[in-house]
């Protein structure tokens, strides 16, 4: 078997020691779950929750919006490659990562590797990992400009408080991130560190950073996309509050986003934000001019859409029919070295 009909490696599984460490970080955040329902008082939560389900089929459906969102940052991010993947076929992977990752430690990564891993045989594995990453970034972009507008919501709330700091910090460090991930992936010293390492990926490198150079440092187009993406999200968390019983607006719509970006960052690599998200509308409670029970009965509906989309997604994962005419599938990881720090 020549060089070129050498097939790609699968990549490695994790280490047993990451394993075992995932699982404990979801059984302390499940545990730490179990706390704060307990603290709250379960029977006031469920009395918050039932009434609040007539609401689950229109939150819950706008997450398509989302999923839609991510798909046109998607096309944009393959460029003229895009016209090799049916448009289904585009919704449809971006719907199963989506849907899958929600409650999944480091959602971002999975959801991308997820997608990846489903449009390699029609675009091939680099160009397929080198959109993932493009949208990794676009995705960090665009929450930390989206965070930008949640602050100043939460600095009308409450002023220069701990979460107005916390989403301003997070606002830079995730804007940050993205330029210098993009940097990393079109500049020539750490594609050529790589080479000179794994000379075996020398050829699959070289495709990988010549489509990544074709949407320039700053991603404009995918990074717009994905403040739709946000957008929507503003709106399904407002209306979510708002079946709770909270009172919402403007400010507070975009200050229950502001809490739930910067507890999703704090969590990641937490299965499911499993506690964090939990306790970070606990405790912002005050700020939204609620009650403990009313923001963790939010955070609790929240899930309830996660559960409904993951059965959704499972169950298009299942039926959806094996590409025909497109290349041989090839395992994508993009969960190596690359930083991740969103929903």
């Amino acid at each position: 078997m020549t060089e070129h009909t050498k097939p790609e490696e699968s990549p490695r599984p994790p280490s047993r020691a990451f394993t075992l460490f995932r699982w404990l970080l979801g059984l302390a955040g499940l545990g730490a779950l179990v706390l704060i329902v307990e603290g709250v008082g379960p029977e006031l939560i469920g009395a918050t929750l039932r009434p609040a389900l007539v609401w689950l089929p229109l939150v819950a459906s706008l997450e398509l919006g989302r999923m839609a969102s991510e798909t046109l940052a998607a096309h944009l991010a393959f460029g003229e490659a895009s016209a090799k993947i049916p448009r289904a076929t585009l919704f449809r992977a971006n719907l199963i990562g989506q849907s899958l990752s929600a409650l999944a430690p480091a959602p971002r990564v999975v959801n991308e590797t997820i997608k990846a891993t489903l449009l390699a045989p029609y675009v091939g594995a680099p160009a397929a990992a080198s959109v993932g990453v493009i949208v990794q970034a676009s995705t960090l972009l665009a929450i930390g400009f989206f965070s930008v507008f949640c602050a100043i919501a939460i600095f009308v709330l409450g002023g220069a408080s701990i979460w107005f700091w916390a989403t301003v910090v997070h606002a830079v460090v995730l804007v940050a991130s993205g330029i210098a991930i993009r940097a990393a992936t079109v500049a020539e010293g750490p594609g050529n560190f790589i080479v000179r390492r794994f000379p075996r990926f020398a050829a699959r490198h070289g495709a990988f950073r010549e489509h990544a150079r074709q949407t320039g440092l700053v991603p404009w187009g995918p990074s717009a996309a994905l403040l739709i993406n946000r957008l929507f999200q503003l709106v399904q968390y407002g209306l979510a509050a708002h079946a709770v019983g909270i009172d919402i607006d403007v400010a507070r719509a975009l200050a229950v986003q502001g809490v739930n970006l910067v507890a999703a960052a704090v969590g990641v690599f937490v299965p499911a934000g499993l506690g964090t998200t939990d306790g970070a509308f606990t405790l912002a409670a005050d700020l939204l001019g609620t009650t403990a029970v009313r923001t963790a009965s939010l955070a609790l509906f929240i899930r309830c859409v996660q559960l409904v989309w993951l059965l959704i997604g499972t169950l298009v994962m299942l039926l959806s029919p094996k590409p025909h005419g497109a290349r041989e599938s090839v395992p994508v990881d993009l969960s190596r070295g690359k930083a991740e720090r969103d929903d």
